[in-house]
């Protein structure tokens, strides 16, 4: 069966920013920056002068919104109201009557902001205390005193607009006990401390204060539950609560000690099921990617009965560690059919069974036919070709050059190639969002022509377009790729598979660490290996050059490549998650089969990533007649499939 959900991400981690600049622009584009910036400055005659030499220009919009928003101050709502309707297709006319309800509650124009407040699809907290205020200005204290004790008693500290709301309302008496209470519990339970202490001080009756001031103390020493029960009871006011709060905080210090508490209460204290699942399962997987002696029989403390498939599929996973197939087959048979079903387990299962002495080669083939890492690596070991299930689309041409017409997709090309990609995405998501599925396809393909690679591949996810591996996995930089890698001493394909998944072929891509352009360079990385390899970075703004970043990242995908004795699996690895991490978990199991090693990568993210890699430079050979390998020779000695049936050492 073909399975989409691995192959399809893109990594989440990436930040879409705007190119530092562009080759050249159009007479129309340089006239169009020229009148925003008028606009914005809210120099009227040049914005008049300009739209009139502007035409027809698609962005006459934006500068349209530039030039109200720069006099925000004596706007009206019938002014965001005229421009919503009047451009009622983009994404501006939004935003104009967020920024101006929020101009009008900072002013205090009660009138105008009850007006155009209601219009607001989810307004932010800072928005809700205005019309709190509005409601307190108009004379509806009740309806303004209900929303003042909803929004205080949040377990984080509110805008500033919200102060004098809340100075109403607890000088009218509204604030009780029961609001104290909340709000102390809110806080401690998102680690805010100096707010939970400061809610407790709101308190007036005893019996309050004192369940307040055991909170705090179990908040600050989680561990004196643990030695002694009593502190929290079936009796005990919020038991429930106090429990999971303590055992949260004492995760941090000392993880075991935590499972200790859980295991021992969550049962005394009557926690629901279905409420224990989420703390359970980040305990658990904590606790296996520690690979420690007792990992076992804690996720089996934890998860007794199997009802958890996360905490079971880690339960395999160090059964794996150990190589003790028998268990890997057991554990496999406690997960959910459905899951059972999904190409890792498949693959594991036809190990385990290979293991204790049966054929799997019919099992093996079968699962062969899966365009996944496991699916490919089935391929391999059963000698069967690689399938690729790739279903190219002809593409209707007239429907193509109506839908590149239509103003929202005009708009679109024009930010797109200004580099304005926020503002590009966010046309893309208010044009697409009521199209066909078919549409959206066709919608991906029209952006790829323009070299808008990252969003043409969204667009096929979003459209469900799983097989149209044109669009999915597109090949920009051929050329770059082959002469960065041939210096460096590896495969362009290995290349490109780095950059399709770090950036999705984004250019100016950022993530919030900081790493940055097509492969994803750190600037300390990249400075680097510039000096080590004499590659020109004048600034950290050239990663943002294909160039420029193709041959560091690529650089630097050789240095791991050679530190790790040309094992493309660790050295991938090295490139998500740095070669210290690599070098530690290979100390710890590096003794291990090398899909195993994989398998027990213990970053997700690792896992996911080095697994999606290999595959992608599958793809891309195989889309480009090259001939594809999924791992080399020497990288296959290393399976499980191929080393001899032995045990290693217990967790």
């Amino acid at each position: 069966m073909q399975r989409p959900t691995l192959l399809h991400l893109i990594a989440t981690s990436v930040l879409i920013t705007s190119p530092t600049a562009f080759a050249s622009l159009s007479p129309q584009q340089e006239l169009y920056k020229k009148t925003l910036v008028a606009a914005e400055k809210g120099d009227s005659a040049s914005v008049q002068k300009g739209l009139k030499q502007l035409k027809q220009y698609p962005l006459k919009p934006y500068i349209i919104y530039a030039e109200l928003r720069s006099r925000l101050n004596t706007l009206r709502p019938a002014d965001a109201l005229d421009f919503s309707r009047r451009y009622s297709d983009t994404p501006l006319e939004g935003r104009l009557r967020w920024a101006l309800t929020t101009s009008l509650g900072k002013r205090n124009e009660w009138q105008a902001f009850r007006e155009l407040y209601p219009s607001l699809d989810r307004p932010s907290a800072e928005q809700q205390c205005y019309w709190g205020r509005s409601e307190l200005a108009t004379g509806h204290k009740e309806a303004a005193y209900t929303l003042a004790a909803r929004l205080w008693v949040e377990g984080h500290s509110q805008p500033d607009a919200c102060d004098p709301l809340f100075d109403s309302w607890m000088k009218s008496g509204g604030l009780k006990d029961r609001h104290a209470h909340d709000r102390a519990l809110a806080a401690l339970e998102e680690g805010n401390i100096s707010l939970a202490r400061y809610a407790a001080k709101q308190a007036s009756q005893a019996s309050t204060k004192a369940q307040l001031d055991k909170a705090i103390e179990l908040f600050l020493n989680p561990k004196s539950l643990l030695t002694n029960a009593a502190l929290v009871t079936p009796k005990t006011p919020d038991h429930r609560r106090l429990l999971m709060l303590a055992v949260n905080r004492l995760r941090r210090s000392d993880l075991d000690a935590a499972i200790d508490l859980w295991v021992r209460d969550r049962a005394r204290l009557s926690i629901p099921a279905e409420e224990q699942s989420e703390l359970s399962v980040r305990m658990g997987t904590l606790k296996a990617k520690h690979y420690d002696p007792d990992s076992e029989s804690a996720l089996a403390r934890i998860d007794p009965e199997f009802r958890l498939e996360e905490l079971t599929e880690w339960r395999a996973r160090l059964a794996l560690k150990r190589l003790d197939w028998v268990e890997v087959e057991r554990l496999i048979g406690k997960l959910p059919a459905n899951k059972q079903m999904h190409e890792r387990w498949q693959y594991w299962l036809s190990m385990a069974k290979m293991k204790q002495g049966t054929d799997v080669t019919t099992q093996l083939k079968t699962l062969s036919g899966d365009r996944t890492f496991y699916g490919f690596l089935a391929a391999e070991l059963s000698h069967s070709p690689f399938s690729l299930d790739h279903e190219p689309i002809a593409m209707d041409a007239h429907k193509l050059k109506e839908l590149e017409a239509t103003p929202p997709f005009q708009r679109m090309r024009e930010l797109y190639e200004l580099g304005e990609l926020y503002d590009a995405r966010s046309e893309w998501n208010n044009a697409t969002r009521d199209l066909s599925p078919d549409d959206q396809h066709m919608a991906a393909h029209l952006v790829k022509r323009w070299g808008w690679h990252t969003q043409a591949i969204r667009g096929a996810i979003q459209s469900e377009q799983w097989n149209d591996l044109d669009i999915r996995f597109p090949d920009p930089y051929p050329e770059l790729f082959v002469d960065a890698s041939e210096r460096a001493g590896i495969t362009s394909t290995w290349a490109t598979a780095i950059a399709r998944q770090e950036s999705a072929f984004w250019e100016t891509a950022r993530s919030r660490v900081g790493a940055r352009g097509l492969m994803q360079l750190m600037p300390t990385t990249a400075r680097h290996t510039a000096k080590k390899h004499s590659l020109p970075l004048a600034n950290l703004d050239e990663l943002y050059q294909p160039r420029t970043n193709i041959n560091l990242g690529s650089a630097y995908l050789g240095e791991m490549y050679r530190e790790f004795n040309n094992n493309r699996v660790y050295a991938t690895a090295a490139y998500n998650a740095g070669p210290h991490r690599v070098k530690a978990w290979m100390k710890e199991r590096g003794n291990l089969p090398l899909d195993i090693w994989i398998e027990t990568i213990p970053f997700d993210e690792t896992r996911n990533y080095v697994q999606n890699v290999l595959a992608f430079a599958v793809i891309y050979d195989r889309l480009a007649d090259r001939p594809a390998r999924l791992l080399s020779d020497s990288e296959r000695k290393l399976l499980a499939y191929n080393q001899p049936q032995g045990k290693s050492d217990k967790l």
